[in-house]
């Protein structure tokens, strides 16, 4: 309704290819719109021309919305709690869905039987919408089969597993970066810098998409970024965020010397 307002989102799309592509498809172009709406909201005009809306702050948004599914609160009232505390007060649910994601991310693995989701999260969990019921026809049970919302809540989840998990050393926490490179793409693919994406691999497979790899990639540097660490820091130790990061900032460095040099 607000030109401005307009314009600003416009351009904040157009330059971000990854939030712009999943505009594509309907039930993510409305959660992005609703959250600029958010955002529009929550900052004076004056200061959106300052904010970058990332990949991260909308599927940040979009799970505190989810999560405040189990605020029993009135209808005609909006909930007053803040996101840290959102985020806070639901760190179990958060790691167990978070165990689920990395679980099936290991094994490019996007369905999940009932006893094994059941395992992390209590049946009320289930009604919070991340995770949704999917036909098993493979089988003869009765049980339904379940798969988180969209690809990109499984890669979000997952690169959550790899902070909130203090066991996860510096090769666990690269891996995905690795998966990329063992299916033989380059660097643009995990970690998308405009000026690399012109290298392809002459006898690539076209139908062998790495995408979940990509966004988690990608998630993973968002919440690992210091934008992020006043509300990352209620759920890890800060030690740990920043030994992560560290982890993160080496390998960026050392890759693109490599690139550097052909």
């Amino acid at each position: 309704k607000d030109e401005g307002c307009r314009a600003l989102v416009l351009s904040q799309l157009e330059a971000n290819p990854n939030l712009c592509s999943l505009c594509s498809v309907p039930l993510f172009c409305w959660i992005i719109f609703k959250c600029f709406d958010h955002f529009h909201s929550t900052f004076d005009t004056h200061e959106l021309p300052d904010i970058t809306v990332t990949l991260t702050d909308i599927f940040l948004l979009m799970t505190e919305v989810h999560l405040n599914r189990t605020q029993k609160t009135n209808l005609l009232k909006k909930n007053t709690r803040s996101q840290v505390e959102t985020y806070r007060t639901n760190k179990n649910i958060l790691f167990s869905l978070s165990k689920i994601a990395h679980r099936g991310m290991q094994k490019s693995l996007f369905v999940f039987d009932q006893d094994e989701v059941l395992i992390d999260l209590s049946e009320q969990d289930l009604h919070l919408g991340f995770l949704r019921a999917v036909p098993d026809y493979g089988s003869c049970s009765n049980q339904s089969s379940y798969e988180f919302l969209h690809l990109t809540l499984q890669s979000f989840f997952t690169a959550l597993f790899l902070i909130m998990e203090e066991k996860v050393g510096a090769k666990e926490l690269l891996h995905f970066f690795a998966e990329c490179s063992t299916l033989d793409t380059s660097l643009s693919d995990c970690f998308p810098i405009t000026w690399l994406k012109n290298r392809h691999s002459a006898g690539e497979d076209p139908f062998r998409n790495n995408e979940h790899f990509h966004f988690t990639n990608l998630f993973l540097c968002g919440l690992l970024s210091k934008a992020q660490h006043k509300l990352m820091r209620h759920l890890v130790p800060s030690a740990s965020i920043k030994k992560k990061r560290k982890v993160l900032l080496a390998y960026f460095s050392e890759s693109m010397k490599s690139h550097l040099k052909g």
